[in-house]
């Protein structure tokens, strides 16, 4: 199973998802995503705005399907269903500055009211979180980003990239960001969130490199791979 974060930063749609296609997702949440054409168990989208929305995409056999949560979440934190060879819960998550859901902050509240979520069976939350713990001093200590990694943490997930490059929060040496594209201006902010008992099936982690994506977007893709779980035998 691979799963990609792609902020694809707008632009015209066929371009962007031949961009995707390239990375043969499973699944794929694709935030600052044009409006996505209906594919009903296929495809997801959010927005207020049809240039510049959340998109979540999958490929047969998995499926995808709105779950009934929490209302007044933040508009791109989108819990759903998502089915084939296994099931899970995906939080597809893109971050943004909206008042008291600030980034970070956004994700904390999301977490919190649907909590409950996460004690139904597997979740992973994946997307562009728009965060790093080099910025925990912006926010308050129980809403920032090392506050949140904990919390998830409780819940029993764990970063995919962390784990696998033995790399602590606030240290990546990939970068998923380049703010304004410009390669002097490097950062991690995308993540994919795993459930720990995921951690033995995680066969690789990559990031997309400057070179390869810097002028399809300012994110690279975060690629990570899964060995499917076997069915239960009966």
């Amino acid at each position: 199973m691979r799963l990609v974060a792609w902020n694809c930063c707008t632009g015209p749609l066929d371009r962007k998802l031949g961009a995707l296609e390239t990375l043969g997702a499973d699944i794929a949440v694709v935030p600052e995503c044009p409006r996505l054409p209906v594919r009903p168990k296929a495809a997801f989208w959010t927005g207020a705005n049809p240039r510049k929305g959340l998109g979540v995409i999958a490929r047969s056999p998995w499926r995808i399907a709105p779950l009934e949560t929490a209302r007044n979440l933040p508009r791109y934190l989108q819990p759903l269903r998502i089915s084939g060879p296994e099931r899970f819960t995906l939080w597809a998550v893109w971050a943004c500055n909206h008042g008291v859901d600030r980034y970070v902050r956004g994700i904390h509240r999301a977490v919190d009211r649907c909590s409950r979520l996460f004690a139904k069976g597997p979740s992973v939350m994946l997307g562009d979180f728009n965060s790093n713990s080099i910025w925990d001093h912006e926010h308050p200590k129980d809403r920032n980003h090392s506050a949140l990694v904990r919390k998830l943490d409780g819940l029993g997930l764990v970063s995919a990239y962390h784990h696998h490059h033995s790399e602590q929060q606030g240290s990546e040496t990939a970068p998923t960001f380049f703010e304004y594209r410009h390669r002097d201006r490097p950062y991690h902010i995308d993540y994919c969130f795993i459930p720990r008992s995921w951690l033995d099936r995680l066969s690789t982690v990559t990031v997309g490199t400057h070179v390869e994506w810097g002028q399809r977007s300012d994110h690279m893709p975060l690629i990570i791979d899964l060995l499917v779980s076997p069915p239960p035998s009966r």
